[in-house]
């Protein structure tokens, strides 16, 4: 049997909120995260909640905010990733080998947390959720652009 259990459960009433979060983040498309975390820190509103945070992204999604807005989170999400990716790189423990989506996103915060010291919350949680889908973001970031617009 493997050390650690891949069947659903429901989370704990101990678990950090933080955690339960990182689950409905890593359930976001790419797009959204980098747009996330660029907008995570512009507004000292909602640099702190990662809550606030995805509305806003949902509010630059549909144009809310003008035009340009969702285009400028991308880009500055997109700077921050270029940013903290070379650290975390860097800095990345071995692997968790795991189905369990809680035990990774721990790992991915831990990581983030001790190498990249965020700016707040929300820059903490986006940088996590990023990180768990570097593969996705990488590309989304590639020849120094972002993705001009999220899909609908």
């Amino acid at each position: 049997m493997s050390e650690y259990d891949t069947a659903f459960s429901l989370p704990s009433v101990d678990d950090d909120p933080d955690t339960e979060l990182g689950v409905l983040l890593m359930g976001l498309g790419p797009e959204r995260l980098l747009a996330g975390l660029g907008a995570a820190g512009k507004d000292a509103a909602v640099d702190d909640d990662p809550v606030t945070v995805t509305l806003l992204v949902d509010q630059l999604r549909h144009g809310v905010r003008g035009e340009h807005a969702l285009a400028g989170a991308l880009a500055a999400g997109s700077a921050r990733w270029r940013r903290a990716l070379p650290a975390l790189v860097a800095a990345e423990p071995a692997p968790v080998r795991t189905a369990a989506l809680r035990r990774r996103w721990e790992s991915a915060l831990t990581t983030v947390r001790d190498v990249v010291r965020p700016a707040g919350r929300a820059d903490l949680l986006y940088l996590a959720a990023c990180w768990l889908r570097r593969d996705e973001i990488d590309r989304l970031t590639e020849d120094d652009r972002a993705t001009p617009g999220l899909p609908s």
